[in-house]
């Protein structure tokens, strides 16, 4: 018996999922998981070190690390990797697949093992060289912690070039799952090795989780067959074909790193625990972008890459925009949620423990300025990985270095031309990157327009103006009862609930968010949109138990016109 039901449980885990959206709808569930427990983390460090000069500490230990990793696999090798070796399995050259993804892995590692190395022996250099400005006592604490986080992050090395073999096999459920146990990995270090080593001991979680995070990756690979093989193999052409793809999409990503890092500069030249207050919002401000934006835009890469290759340019573009309008979708109303709620939002997610009132504004007022770009920053995950499946990561590249410099430019006249004149100016960092996500995004989307030879406006403006419509006024309906005042100025609603209270919070909050989710769903409905029909579709496969995650339904790619 439980020999059966592990049988059943891991054949469901490793099912393949064939379609766009089932694929997607999956990542979303398990990152809602992981967002959650993000979330919980998040929590869980206000409670004990607040917005302090400690985590100032621990964020600014992440800027070099995340900048070598997210350059070497979450962005560059992954992306220029994947529709490389998802044509190899698609003409059944298994054996040869395995030796470039172990080669271009194994490539991987020595780079980052070397640089590495240059991190491990001078955080303290490094971050004052960039520009990193923390009290002396801080600064050695960010230093520390930089040593023990390298370590973690030579395991996502591996743990995320694992999650694009996965993805590129379609087993998008494990590669889903892997995330969960990493954030429960960084929860054990927060709550129980803090206790014993302060805040070394939410680095120590770090590297627990990051363990965690490649072994069960590694478990679903091998029941698949794949196998990593201790190569270099330098004769086959694609090797150099992915590293040739990979270098301008490794400085793109550099770029998008160098925003963040920006951002992380121009916050520790203000009060100290306006880098927390910063990360925070930022965190916030990619539960949407993560569930709606990370997972549709994964989840179609394989598909637009295999339409292309194919030479099915029409397939293509219908599926980039049925991409592109399911993800306008979700993440248009949720966005609009994190900007109208924002202090409630705050105050149950962070607001308690040492994490203080006046923190709680900072974040509010900070992750309501970013919800402006969320639907911008989505969207560009989508935009780039179209044009990573015409294997061209050039275009986007030269994007991303015109919005890195818009982003500093206008970063820095906020910050220092009028961050003395306001009460909260890491808020304008928050502005600084919807604004910047917002003329990345656009300029992308018109050159891939151009590309394609034309979506046709009729086929963009009809369902983006449904949902614009629907989540403005959705943004009136959340906003009316919370700010209704008597003629004395009081709030109707400090009448009817007390909000001081954490459960009555979380009820009202959540109340009111599921009455506004729910007024955007019918008027969708209601304006015939075919984003709430494509996921209504997905409700019968959910009621069946047997076959809760059984997504087997293909993408609609029949063609409109012939190629021009």
């Amino acid at each position: 018996m439980v020999n059966k039901l592990l049988s059943r449980s891991s054949s469901l885990i490793l099912r393949r999922q064939n379609s766009i959206i089932s694929a997607a709808v999956i990542m979303m569930i398990l990152m809602l998981a992981s967002r959650v427990l993000g979330l919980f983390r998040n929590w869980f460090l206000a409670r004990y070190f607040g917005a302090s000069g400690t985590l100032d500490a621990y964020n600014a230990a992440f800027v070099f690390p995340d900048l070598l990793t997210n350059v070497l696999i979450t962005g560059a090798l992954s992306a220029a990797f994947i529709p490389i070796f998802t044509d190899y399995l698609a003409k059944k050259k298994y054996q040869e697949s395995e030796i470039l993804a172990s080669t271009i892995l194994n490539l991987s590692l020595i780079v980052f093992g070397i640089i590495a190395v240059i991190i491990f022996l001078f955080p303290a250099q490094l971050n004052y060289m960039i520009g990193i400005r923390l009290d002396p006592r801080y600064a050695l604490q960010a230093a520390q912690l930089t040593r023990v986080v390298i370590f973690g992050e030579l395991i996502l090395i591996v743990a995320s070039f694992l999650t694009s073999v996965l993805q590129s096999y379609h087993r998008f459920l494990v590669a889903a799952i892997a995330p969960v146990v990493y954030n429960l990995g960084v929860i054990f270090g927060i709550v129980v090795l803090s206790r014993s080593f302060g805040i070394l001991g939410v680095g120590l979680g770090v590297v627990i989780g990051a363990v965690c995070h490649a072994t069960i990756q590694l478990f679903a690979l091998n029941s698949i067959g794949f196998h990593y093989r201790q190569v270099m193999s330098f004769k086959n052409p694609d090797v150099f074909r992915v590293l040739k793809l990979s270098l301008p999409r490794a400085v793109s990503v550099g770029i998008g790193q160098l925003e963040s890092i920006i951002n992380v500069v121009l916050a520790s030249s203000l009060a100290v625990g306006s880098i927390a207050v910063l990360e925070f919002a930022t965190d916030l401000q990619n539960l949407p972008i993560g569930l709606f934006g990370v997972t549709i835009a994964t989840a179609a890469l394989p598909t637009l890459s295999m339409e292309w290759v194919q030479d099915k340019a029409e397939e293509f573009k219908k599926t980039f925009l049925n991409s592109f309008f399911q993800m306008l979708y979700l993440a248009v109303p949720v966005s609009v949620i994190l900007a109208v709620l924002r202090i409630p939002i705050v105050r149950i997610v962070l607001g308690s423990g040492l994490f203080d009132w006046t923190a709680t504004v900072a974040t509010a007022t900070t992750m309501s300025y970013f919800a402006i770009g969320v639907f911008a920053q989505a969207g560009f995950l989508l935009v780039t990985r179209a044009f990573y499946a015409m294997h061209d990561t050039v275009t986007p590249l030269k994007i991303a270095v015109a919005g890195l410099i818009f982003h500093a430019l206008i970063g820095s006249f906020f910050i220092f031309g009028l961050g003395g004149q306001v009460k909260i100016p890491v808020a304008f960092l928050g502005l600084t990157t919807s604004l910047s996500g917002m003329f990345s995004f656009f300029i992308l989307f018109f050159l891939l327009d151009r590309r394609l030879g034309g979506f046709g406006a009729k086929q963009i403006l009809y369902p983006v103006t449904k949902i614009a419509a629907a989540s403005l006024v959705m943004a009136v309906f959340l906003y009316v009862p919370l700010h209704v005042r008597l003629p004395g100025g009081e709030l109707i609603i400090d009448y009817i609930i007390d909000t001081k209270r954490a459960l009555n919070l979380l009820f009202l909050t959540g109340s009111i968010a599921i009455a506004g989710l729910a007024l955007y769903g019918l008027l969708t409905w209601w304006f015939n949109s075919q984003e709430l029909k494509a996921y209504l579709s997905m409700l019968p496969d959910f009621r069946k138990a047997g076959k809760l995650l059984d997504f087997e339904e293909s993408v609609d790619s029949t063609p409109t016109s012939t190629r021009p």
